[in-house]
């Protein structure tokens, strides 16, 4: 027997499970971390995309090619990071539902 067969037979075994808190320990502080997670990715774009735009304009009103193309990395990184943290819940959402 092969460890995908293996895998297969006992996924078979698996009923329907709905994640829940229901009767978890601790669940109420764990989402309150997730949320300050959350905030603090948020936060942390924000500060991005600030100061990325800042060296890349004036990086680029001052002529340092180099410089630029940073805050450019840095400014953009902040604006992907926003959408990877708001839609963070969204996509584990919709992923624990396709299983």
């Amino acid at each position: 027997m092969t460890f995908g067969v293996a895998v297969m037979l006992v996924l078979r075994q698996i009923e329907d499970v709905t994640p829940s808190t229901e009767g978890l320990p601790g669940a109420e502080l764990w989402t309150q971390i997730l949320g300050w997670l959350a905030w603090a990715g948020l936060a942390g774009s924000l500060a991005s995309l600030f100061i990325g735009g800042a060296v890349w304009g004036l990086s680029h009103a001052a002529g340092n090619s180099m410089q630029s193309s940073k805050g450019k990395a840095f400014a953009l990184g902040g604006a992907a990071g926003a959408i990877v943290t708001g839609l963070a819940p969204t996509i584990v959402n919709e992923l624990s539902g396709a299983v």
